[in-house]
């Protein structure tokens, strides 16, 4: 089996011999395992697109601002898997690009491509904001709080930000179960990384791809 094409360090395209069409969406929160995963799909030939430097979320707003739709094989027509959907602007960047969360949107994405998988990729609440507030060294935390207090109009504390994570994390994870749990039809599976048996994770997409290996490989900084 080939592994996926390497285009620039978060994009890649499917292998050769890959013939599956249908696309995986993993729609939870980044530091959940999103490298890892990608890392699992790249080995068994799936390109993936994971988080572009904030190209892959900025495709995504703009499909749903000029179509209603997101139509991301239009971008990516080579990928068959998208992962860590989220944009956090650098300091000083211009135009009307503003924080954005993904995963907040993932009834549009579903709505949009309903005959994909979908993965809700999740962990322990608090393992995953240690993980947020120590990426990059704490730069994450700061340029989100930075970004954050502009939209509110007042600066914010970093015990500010973590209460809204807080928030979008149980918000998001009750309308994401929600609507997997409405919507029997959708091929979707709950993938805790700290828990979730990685066969579980394999048999899910075994109608299409064949992931290799025994256990969920392990990349990043956690």
């Amino acid at each position: 089996m080939s592994k996926a094409i390497s285009i620039r360090k978060p994009v890649s395209v499917n292998a050769p011999d890959i013939k599956a069409t249908r696309r995986i969406y993993v729609v939870g929160f980044n530091r959940c395992g999103t490298r890892s995963l990608a890392t699992a799909f790249e080995r068994a030939g799936i390109g993936c697109v994971h988080w572009d430097r904030n190209q892959l979320m900025l495709a995504t707003l703009s499909d749903l601002r000029r179509h209603g739709r997101i139509n991301l094989p239009a971008h990516y027509p080579r990928s068959n898997a998208f992962l860590d959907f989220i944009h956090v602007p650098e300091h000083g960047e211009t135009g009307d690009h503003v924080l954005s969360e993904g995963t907040l949107l993932h009834r549009q994405l579903i709505d949009s491509d309903p005959d994909a998988y979908f993965i809700l990729n999740t962990r322990p609440v608090e393992a995953w904001l240690q993980s947020r507030c120590r990426h990059l060294n704490g730069s994450f935390l700061e340029t989100y709080r930075h970004h954050l207090s502009r939209l509110h109009g007042y600066e914010l504390k970093v015990d500010d930000v973590l209460l809204e994570w807080r928030r979008m994390w149980h918000q998001a994870h009750a309308e994401i179960l929600q609507c997997f749990q409405q919507q029997s039809q959708l091929r979707s599976l709950v993938y805790d990384i700290t828990h979730t048996p990685y066969n579980i994770l394999k048999q899910f997409l075994a109608p299409d791809y064949n992931l290799v290996g025994e256990q969920l490989p392990r990349s990043g900084q956690g």
